[in-house]
């Protein structure tokens, strides 16, 4: 039984761990039942440029998934920051992916917004983006 619905911002947080929980298990299924099967739905991961439209959103994490093969990528966001005004929310955070390739595991921390839509009482997303921090000495290049 799932948790007791507080609100909006509940809703969207359901949206997203589904979403993670599809991308931990490699299901394409999955992801496409928590995206906005629209021309101006957008992904930008820091495995690929940045794909415009349902076919080549949906073409990256199948791309993807195939690409990892028996390794194992379990992904959640810690720190949420959720806000929607009307039928439109975002969402950022720390995406925390832990990868597991035999015995070996390790973790990376990337900064990750999404936009969502509400769609009758669902909410899809529709833009999805990470990326790692610019290291210090990128930072410090950029500075000068």
């Amino acid at each position: 039984m799932g948790r007791a619905r507080y609100g909006v911002p509940d809703e969207i947080r359901d949206t997203i761990e589904s979403f993670y929980r599809a991308v931990t298990k490699k299901s394409l299924k999955g992801v496409g039942d928590q995206w906005a099967h629209e021309s101006y739905a957008a992904v930008a991961g820091r495995s690929s440029e940045l794909k415009h439209g349902w076919p080549a959103v949906e073409g990256y994490w199948k791309r993807r998934f195939s690409e990892l093969g028996p390794i194992t990528v379990k992904a959640k966001l810690i720190h949420p920051v959720v806000r929607a005004v009307g039928d439109v929310a975002w969402v950022s955070g720390t995406e925390i992916r832990t990868i597991t390739e035999g015995d070996e595991q390790r973790q990376e921390h990337l900064r990750m917004t999404a936009v969502l839509e509400r769609r009758n009482t669902n909410w899809v997303i529709v833009s999805y983006h990470a990326s790692e921090a610019a290291t210090q000495s990128e930072q410090h290049a950029l500075a000068s």
